[in-house]
């Protein structure tokens, strides 16, 4: 599915959920967002990115089956370059159409293809920037997911981006979930927004999640020295 054949579906969706959508013209000259939505007290200015299955692997992993040969494939679900400059980019158009911050910008991301589920938790994992952590507790092994913890979108993009809605085809359906960018100065805003009370169900709000002791690193350490990281995790929790 290409998204131009996804776009109808995304406005259909959102007019379901209440909130008038229109489609924003396209210029020549520039890389317009997707779409215009408006709610009882808020305007969001929404960019569209769809990913489906790589076709140089879906092609070489054909060559090995028409051989009669035996595939092994292993699916990280971890934060992932090229994503992460899908949505970086994505996120640029939003910031260059909408200058003056007065809407709330969301980044559409569809998952579709083969293994839509994997790649939709690869997006999850790329704007967050998860880590699993993990230490000791009274009763044993105790397993954290920590957000921010490694290079993410929502990071990079903390002034500029305040959430993203995470879509993927299951079993003949859209399924979708709001990711809220808790590091953007307009997150208290999202909250009290129809959207964010629409979209309750299935929410990722890490700070929601941090009171059922997930981790969350809002700090400005370089997520490349994971020892810092640590550090501020040891002192803030």
């Amino acid at each position: 599915m290409t998204e131009n054949e996804f776009k109808p579906i995304v406005k259909k969706i959102f007019e379901q959920l209440g909130l008038k959508t229109k489609g924003i013209p396209y210029e020549s000259l520039r890389k317009t967002p997707d779409f215009l939505v408006e709610d009882s007290s808020s305007t969001y200015t929404v960019e569209l990115k769809i990913k489906e299955d790589d076709p140089e692997e879906i092609q070489c992993d054909k060559e090995i089956l028409s051989k009669g040969e035996l595939l092994g494939k292993e699916s990280p679900t971890g934060p992932r370059n090229r994503l992460y400059g899908i949505i970086k980019d994505g996120a640029d158009q939003i910031e260059k159409y909408d200058l003056d911050g007065k809407t709330l910008r969301v980044i559409w991301l569809h998952s579709t293809g083969v293994n839509p589920k994997l790649l939709n938790m690869r997006f999850h994992a790329t704007i967050f920037g998860t880590q699993d952590l993990f230490g000791l507790g009274a009763k044993g092994l105790i397993t954290f997911t920590c957000y921010y913890f490694n290079e993410s979108v929502f990071f990079t993009c903390r002034n500029s981006l305040d959430a993203a809605i995470l879509s993927q085809e299951d079993r003949n359906e859209i399924a979708v979930q709001l990711c809220i960018n808790t590091l953007s100065p307009k997150a208290d805003q999202f909250r009290k927004s129809d959207l964010y009370r629409v979209l309750s169900k299935g929410l990722c709000d890490p700070i929601i999640l941090e009171s059922r002791n997930d981790m969350i690193a809002d700090c400005n350490c370089d997520r490349k020295d994971k020892n810092e990281t640590i550090k501020y995790l040891k002192a803030k929790y």
